[in-house]
């Protein structure tokens, strides 16, 4: 029975965490997008830059820098929100995480190998989250960018 009882909690607490990750990997590949989004606008922008000429109007000049300044100011917020989603996600499976190892500590009937079993499972998801949070974006390149 209390095997049992075990093996039950580890498979709810499986599945849950499948359902944080799944809707975390969802709200963390849309922020990706943006980012990548972002560094394609800082791409353009640049180019708007490398293509000014000696014959270019301060004007000209002006807008180019602009641009480039929007599109870097746009990159910035982009990283953020993702370093927070990433941050928060961390932060809420840690929280959860520390409230099971206290009931699992609280039972005083489960052996060792039980605890152990339990814990190792809850763990899961916030080692996913502290992968999530280290982890780097990844942009696919422009084509403008595989060009010499």
């Amino acid at each position: 029975m209390r095997r049992s009882l075990l093996a039950a909690s580890a498979l709810v607490a499986l599945v849950a965490g499948g359902c944080q990750a799944q809707n975390l990997a969802k709200r963390e590949l849309k922020t990706e997008a943006k980012v990548c989004r972002e560094l394609a606008a800082v791409a353009t922008a640049l180019e708007g830059v490398a293509a000014l000429t000696p014959t270019s109007t301060i004007g000209q000049a002006n807008a180019a820098n602009q641009a480039l300044s929007k599109a870097l100011e746009g990159l910035g917020q982009a990283e953020q929100s993702l370093e927070k989603l990433r941050l928060q996600a961390f932060e809420k499976q840690l929280k959860a995480f520390n409230g099971d190892v206290q009931r699992v500590s609280a039972n005083k009937k489960l052996t060792l190998e039980e605890a152990a079993m339990v814990i190792k499972t809850k763990a899961g998801p916030v080692i996913a989250a502290r992968k999530a949070l280290s982890g780097a974006v990844k942009c696919p390149e422009p084509a403008t960018a595989a060009k010499p």
